[in-house]
């Protein structure tokens, strides 16, 4: 007396194991909704899987002969698990990843524009406004491509919206299912083509985006501007990822949030101290020189470097001492004395603040 399981998958108690994952494959093919949306049925599906998870298991298909249901049940949660492996990875092989590629397939295209800015911007932040030439669609023909909305069913793939393709691989010659090249997977065809879009579905648009780029943006950074992509015909608008370019800036480096720079200041200043102002991405403000400073020695300001999530990094400021080409008479007695004078008392510094 055959048994339900055998039934379902439509062969033999005395079947080889071959012959019940080839009507394994079969059925499923006719059952799962991403094979065929006429056949399919959740139930009928979910019975298919329990039998090959039985049948296909040669201890459990011993118990199943012997006991029928009452011999196999007792770990039904578990092989309820293997029975969606099992599909899962069939499933894959005859359809090509199933649902979720024509999913990703469904997204319309990403758009990339590059954008150039200079370090104060950088550091306030900025609105910069784009002219985009995206794909829309198709007010006609609401998306169909087709005159009046008139559509005939796809002669390549006889309106399934898929094609299968035998393919040959290192374990032999494989059925795949892709999208139809003809429909794009819609399973319908114009019967004459919109006037509006040329039959495409979608139409070029110009729009005038605005943008905020937010203060500290790094150089080459990317921001991602959600749906104001290429439209699609079948799902929802891509993005639009807008990459900003820092300009180099001709007085100061950034690396990370700090910022450096370097400052010229005279002999002078260098031996007696000074307030010198300096312009900075962060305002105009003093730095205070002080007395003796050396040549190279750097200066570190606190917070006055680019903004980040931690807070405003630091504007570290290298001194760079002008030491005159021409020095009149008077200037070079200075210089003399403290050459030629062996054992002083005074530093050189002292010396020429006296002579100052």
């Amino acid at each position: 007396m055959a048994k339900e399981y055998y039934e379902l998958l439509g062969v033999s108690e005395d079947a080889s194991q071959d012959k019940i994952k080839k009507a394994y494959r079969k059925k499923a093919k006719k059952y799962h909704p991403d094979s065929n949306k006429d056949t399919a049925d959740e139930e009928k599906f979910k019975k298919i899987n329990k039998a090959y998870d039985v049948l296909s298991d040669k201890d459990k298909r011993k118990k199943y002969d012997r006991f029928g249901k009452q011999g196999v049940e007792g770990n039904s949660s578990r092989g309820r698990q293997r029975a969606a492996s099992n599909f899962q990875d069939i499933f894959e092989q005859i359809f090509g990843g199933g649902r979720s590629r024509r999913q990703r397939q469904d997204r319309g295209e990403t758009l990339r524009i590059n954008t150039t800015i200079s370090l104060e911007e950088a550091y306030e932040g900025v609105e910069k406004t784009f002219e985009v030439t995206r794909k829309k669609v198709c007010e006609e023909c609401d998306g169909t491509g087709a005159k009046d909305g008139n559509t005939v069913t796809c002669s390549e793939c006889n309106g399934q919206g898929r094609v299968r393709r035998m393919e040959r691989t290192p374990f032999g010659r494989t059925e795949t299912v892709a999208e139809c090249p003809k429909c794009d997977g819609r399973g319908k065809i114009p019967e004459e083509a919109c006037n509006g879009c040329n039959g495409e579905g979608l139409v070029d648009e110009g729009e005038t985006i605005a943008v905020d780029i937010p203060s500290g943006i790094r150089d080459g950074q990317r921001m991602r501007i959600e749906n104001k992509g290429n439209a699609s015909r079948n799902g929802r608008n891509g993005d639009i990822e807008l990459i900003v370019n820092v300009k180099a800036d001709e007085e100061f480096e950034r690396k990370d949030a700090n910022l450096f720079t370097t400052l010229d200041i005279g002999i002078g200043d260098a031996v007696l101290g000074a307030e010198v102002e300096i312009e900075a991405p962060s305002g105009t403000f003093e730095v205070t020189v002080p007395e003796g400073a050396q040549p190279g020695q750097v200066l570190r300001l606190r917070g006055k470097g680019m903004p980040s999530r931690r807070g405003h990094g630091d504007l570290h400021v290298k001194l760079d001492v002008d030491i005159p080409e021409n020095v009149d008479e008077e200037d070079k007695e200075v210089f003399k004395k403290y050459k030629n004078e062996k054992e002083m008392n005074n530093s050189f510094f002292e010396t020429v603040k006296d002579f100052i």
